[in-house]
């Protein structure tokens, strides 16, 4: 009888974990909705800038924009607005405008002012934000991904 019990807590205890389902944030087919969400679930703070090939690249190397990310939080909002906050500043929101993500998921827009355009999401999950961008390295335009971490 006591064989019996563990073999049928055993059998649930593994259908249980089977059943389970592995949410790492990286669906193949990615809604606006489960994008969004995971968008607006945290702010979002630049924890660097590498080449598209993932080189790390300093920050001296990047034009003044890029390098103003760094010390901004971004906040992205469902009501599609987003507002950089400044968190050594006690997160006070030094700049703001609008996003949308396009029909596709692919790729955001984003209007704020030094920070316009359209941005290809390379890497969208819980634990990272990767957009492309077009920005000056070394003075020549290059194509550049801002990698951000959440802040919880």
């Amino acid at each position: 009888m006591h064989t019996l019990r563990i073999l049928i807590l055993t059998s649930v205890l593994f259908g249980s974990l089977l059943s389970c389902k592995k949410d790492n944030g990286d669906d193949p087919n990615p809604t606006v909705d489960s994008r969004t969400e995971l968008l607006v679930a945290n702010n979002w703070r630049t924890a660097k800038v590498t080449t598209p090939n993932g080189e790390e690249i300093n920050r001296n190397r990047l034009g003044l924009t890029t390098q103003v990310l760094f010390d901004l939080d971004m906040q992205f909002r469902k009501d599609g607005s987003v507002r950089a906050l400044d968190y050594n500043r006690s997160n006070s929101v030094v700049n703001g405008g609008s996003w949308k993500l396009t029909a596709d998921s692919q790729s955001m827009d984003v209007d704020v002012q030094g920070f316009k355009g359209n941005f290809p999401i390379i890497q969208l999950n819980k634990s990272k934000l990767i957009l492309r961008q077009s920005a000056p390295v070394d003075g020549k335009t290059s194509d550049i991904n801002l990698e951000f971490s959440p802040i919880l």
